[in-house]
């Protein structure tokens, strides 16, 4: 233990008298284990980390399977498809009575909402938005979740007849009532009903929809809280709105459960009048909670963490080939050591104690990095607008797993000049032959060669992924961008009848058209990029020919095309006359046509879309919905024939957008000061969110592979530095026997060269390999592009020539007499 303790000692010294090097390598360890870091720590709260319940290995997931999609009336939540093969969580809440009292091997099944619509709330006269979500009255006690103070919902609860009452999150405690420890019993006033606090969350409380909508307060289901069920969807069997969980009972057989359940669920599809091609149920682990959202986050999430890695990788190439450049330097005083009695098993544990130091300090920094770092990639990965809620503090996996790296790292990059240290010859040393040295330069042309290989590949995946977003940029939406702010606004959240709805949005809509510098103004129910979909299933009356398939749907207003600038093709627009009472009218974009009616034209045609049949009476031209690069076929409903609450105001001005804000806020102040606006923004920045995971790809890979070029540059430089001190006196002769300094430099050039052709030889069909992975991820730009390929490669010869540049120019200065002094 003694020895151990003064080779730190010692090691420290030696670090710290070449603060060039020990900074250099702690930065790229950093760095390297810093990103590592950040992206586990993410992917373990968002895919690996299980619920802070109770027995989160109980918790077992509802969700039903069809062999082709259902037909149901109305449907919230996720559906996925496998194949041909559908599922989804969302039940009609008949279907949690039946499941609740009569499934087999749970000891609870509990319900809750899956709608996330923020509703306006006061607390001791503080106006404010929260989202509040309808849960069984067994929730608590059958999620495993316990509050901080007070108590959680219970059975007793949730009774038509109960007090209305509500457990609310430690945010909305801290943001509305201050943290008032005398909470309990104050009450939270929503429009038709006033609840009653009993009990507050845990700070780090995370509901088992991770990943959607953070909830703020809780309500029984049976309240009748009519704000957060505005539909009274409650008593409607048709209606497919609350997820499912169950608590599986000591000793339960799942197969059991699962038979037990598909019995009740096809009754459950009878009795809604839903139409299911083979029912069944499908039970998943529930310990993460409800998959939702969640898993579109994994492939990229898997991707950056491997992109980290290979960076990590390159960095520990490159501080092993700086090591053996300076173990070149202390070739002598590991000689001197040796003749002094230290065995090699000294020498090496001496070496790797100076690595471990090094990954130490690496780690140390790192961890401070990761939290810089994963700030930074959250706004990317996590929609910061969409109050989505992971728990994603460093816990002891993570800790552990910085470890583990930082352990591996140092035997990375410290064994193998670690092994060479232990060989050292304290002859040839003491003397300051280099006829040892052999052995040690091979090794470090493997490193150099190596790392060009892995930083060709880094090389190629950045320079693809800011291609893609280069192309999608350049990508024709279809629509103009420019000066068009977006307003939503939900008036039936202030509105006590839905009949004021078509003359509250006409007023507003007016009020707004009058603002000095607006050019028109339209609604409609989803902005363009914005998400919330709508993909009814469409099919042609009397045309079996003709297979049914899906369709986006979106409510728009007379004069939309025109604010939005899509061209009509065929055809008219909305109008006055098109009221509820009128023929069903459509318009149609090209692609639909081009899908449903190939051969004819769709003006005059009829669809049945939702239960009902209308009349396409316009063709407008292709745009981009969903993201860009990617054309779906669209049906347009008219807003007169179709009244929604929540609407999207579209106003096209001359103006910035964002200078009409104040004007626009007045305009609804002057109608209604209680309505709460929910957000407002321009189409330019909705398409900037909507390429927030390709702005990601691009400027992080880009950016690691800035990085890489640099550490390999650091790394090419090192071993040919190291190289020039072991050929000095070699060099010396030549020098001395006339050649000339052109002749000395070359080699150390043409050998830096060869290194780095070698890499690229073997990186780049490994990366046209690799990046076939990221093939989803890339758009206008084909994985295996020859000119990205030929691009990196001569990036990576230019790289090596540059390294190289300083130790030729060294060696072309060196002095023969210098050179053979000790001769």
């Amino acid at each position: 233990m003694g020895t151990l303790w003064q080779d730190i000692r010692y090691g420290f010294r030696m670090l710290g008298k070449n603060p060039g090097f020990t900074a250099v390598a702690v930065l790229s360890l950093a760095i390297g284990i810093g990103a590592n870091t950040a992206i586990f720590s993410m992917i373990n709260g968002i895919l690996l980390k299980s619920l802070p319940v109770r027995d989160p290995h109980e918790l077992r997931v509802i969700n039903w399977t069809s062999d082709s999609r259902p037909k149901t009336r109305m449907h919230y939540g996720h559906r996925s498809s496998t194949g041909s093969k559908m599922s989804g969580g969302s039940f009609p809440y008949h279907a949690y009575l039946d499941f609740a009292e009569r499934a087999q091997g749970f000891s609870d099944v509990f319900a809750f909402s899956y709608r996330d619509d923020p509703v306006p709330i006061n607390a001791g006269g503080v106006a404010s938005l929260a989202i509040g979500r309808l849960v069984s009255g067994n929730f608590f006690r059958g999620y495993g979740a316990e509050v901080l103070i007070g108590r959680p919902i219970t059975p007793e609860d949730d009774h038509h007849d109960a007090d209305p009452v509500t457990v609310i999150t430690y945010d909305l405690w801290k943001r509305v009532f201050g943290l008032d420890p005398h909470v309990l019993g104050r009450t939270l006033a929503l429009k038709n009903a006033v609840l009653t606090v009993i009990g507050v969350l845990p700070r780090h409380y995370v509901g088992p929809l991770a990943g959607e909508m953070r909830a703020d307060f809780y309500v029984p289901m049976l309240a009748q809280v009519r704000p957060l069920d505005p539909y009274e969807e409650l008593n409607k069997d048709y209606v497919w709105w609350i997820q499912m969980m169950g608590r599986l009972a000591p000793g339960a057989n799942e197969t059991q459960v699962q038979t037990s359940l598909e019995i009740l669920f096809s009754q459950v599809v009878n009795r809604s009048g839903a139409e299911f091609d083979r029912p069944g149920i499908l039970l998943q682990k529930g310990r993460h909670g409800v998959l939702g959202g969640r898993g579109e986050m994994a492939e990229p999430l898997w991707y950056l963490m491997g992109v980290v890695g290979l960076v990590l990788l390159i960095a520990c190439t490159n501080l092993g080939g700086l090591l053996l450049a300076r173990g070149a330097a202390r070739q002598h005083e590991m000689a001197v050591r040796a003749a002094m009695g230290a065995g090699r098993w000294r020498l090496i544990r001496q070496s790797l104690t100076e690595s471990m130091i090094l990954s130490l300090a690496g780690v140390c920094l790192g961890l401070v990095f990761s939290l810089w770092i994963r700030a930074a990639l959250t706004g990317f990965i996590i929609d910061p607008s969409s109050n989505q809620h992971f728990n994603l503090r460093a816990d002891a996996s993570v800790l552990m797993f910085t470890l583990a790296v930082g352990v591996v790292t140092a035997l990375l990059f410290g064994l193998f000049p670690a092994l060479r240290a232990g060989n050292t010859d304290p002859t040839a040393g003491l003397k300051g032959s280099g006829s040892r040295g052999a052995p040690r330069l091979r090794l470090g042309k493997v490193l150099v060669s190596a790392q060009v290989g892995l930083s060709v590949i880094l090389v190629v995946a950045g320079g693809l992924l800011c291609q893609t977003l280069i192309n999608l940029y350049r990508t024709d939406t279809g629509f103009k961008t420019e000066n068009l702010l977006l307003v939503q606004i939900n008036p039936r959240k202030s509105l006590d009848e839905v009949e004021g709805l078509r003359d509250y949005h006409l007023l507003l809509r007016q009020k707004f058209a009058s603002i000095p510098g607006v050019r028109s103004v339209a609604l409609t129910k989803q902005a363009l990029l914005g998400g919330g979909w709508v993909s009814p299933e469409v099919s042609i009356p009397g045309r079996p020919d003709i297979k049914p398939r899906e369709s986006e749907l979106l409510v728009v207003s007379d004069g939309y095309f025109t604010t939005m600038g899509i061209n009509l093709l065929q055809g008219r627009d909305f109008r006055a006359g098109d009221m509820r009472d009128a023929q069903r009218v459509t318009i149609v974009n090209e692609e639909f046509g081009r899908l449903f009616f190939p051969d004819e034209n769709p003006l005059g045609q009829f669809v049945t879309v939702d239960g009902g049949q209308c009349q396409i009476v316009g063709l407008c031209s292709n745009h981009t919905y969903k993201g860009l690069g990617h054309v779906s076929p669209i049906l347009y409903k008219p807003h007169s024939q179709r009244l929604l609450d929540d609407m999207t105001y579209a106003i096209r001005s001359v103006l910035p957008p964002l200078s009409l804000v104040p004007a626009v806020r007045k305009a609804v102040a002057d109608i209604d000061r209680n309505l709460p606006l929910e957000g407002i923004t321009t189409q330019k920045l909705v398409l900037k969110k909507n390429l927030r995971q390709e702005r990601l790809f691009a400027s992080l890979s880009g950016s690691l592979a800035l990085l890489a070029l640099a550490l390999c540059c650091i790394g090419l430089y090192g071993i040919m530095a190291y190289n020039v001190a072991r050929r000095t006196r070699e060099m010396g002769i030549r020098k001395a026997l006339g050649a000339r300094s052109w002749d000395v430099a070359w080699p150390i050039l043409r050998e830096a060269l060869t290194l780095a052709a070698i890499g690229v030889a073997i990186g780049l069909p490994v990366a046209w390999a690799v990046v076939r992975v990221i093939g989803t991820f890339l758009y206008g730009i084909r994985p295996n592009d020859p000119l990205t390929m030929i691009g990196a490669a001569l990036l990576m010869i230019a790289v090596a020539a540059l390294a190289a540049w300083i130790p030729a120019r060294r060696a072309a200065k060196v002095d023969p007499m210098e050179a053979l002094r000790y001769e």
